[in-house]
């Protein structure tokens, strides 16, 4: 059964367009771009195990209501405590899933609304002016433990700057002869 931390993960997953594992493998080695990664990602952590202690729970709450059936008695003392944790911690599920879904609503706001407002030429990703490219482009390199082309590429992409293979070539080449100084 599909539960509320599943589907964050989904949806965290498909806000950022890679897979939770990457994007938890970018923030590990402070690749991340985006300053709110590391709170999506720790916000969901704290939602999967508030899931994962409830489901616990029920567990709990059913094997006691078992025993009760199988021995006979009255299971109310015995399940008041397991029901009072189970509404607890769905509560605190809730509120996790809230406080994380806002967190990327802000997210997406921040990123969405500057692009769309802008004419088709000018949206990030498109013709960019080589100095706007190449001021990213240090601040991306300054980031990499060895500056490849694959690495610039995907530092500039993550950056929403995708631009021609010759000129990534010439961006290389440039920043190469500034590290040589």
């Amino acid at each position: 059964m599909p539960t509320t931390a599943l589907h964050a993960r989904r949806l965290v997953e498909h806000r950022y367009g890679r897979a939770l594992e990457h994007l938890q493998g970018e923030v590990a080695q402070h690749r991340c771009a985006d300053p709110l990664l590391p709170i999506v990602l720790r916000r969901l952590t704290e939602l999967e195990q508030t899931s994962e202690q409830g489901r616990a729970t029920r567990r709990a709450l059913h094997s006691t209501v078992q025993r009760a059936v199988a021995d006979g008695s009255s299971p109310d003392d015995h399940l008041r405590p397991h029901i009072a944790e189970l509404m607890r911690l769905e509560q605190q599920e809730q509120s996790q899933a809230e406080a994380l879904w806002d967190l990327l609503d802000v997210r997406l706001l921040l990123d969405e609304p500057a692009a769309c407002r802008l004419p088709p030429s000018q949206r990030p990703g498109r013709a960019v002016e080589d100095r706007d490219v190449m001021d990213v482009a240090r601040q991306a390199a300054a980031c990499l433990p060895r500056l490849t082309r694959d690495a610039l590429r995907l530092a500039l992409r993550e950056r929403a700057i995708h631009i021609s293979n010759r000129r990534l070539g010439a961006v290389l080449q440039q920043l190469r002869a500034e590290r040589a100084r």
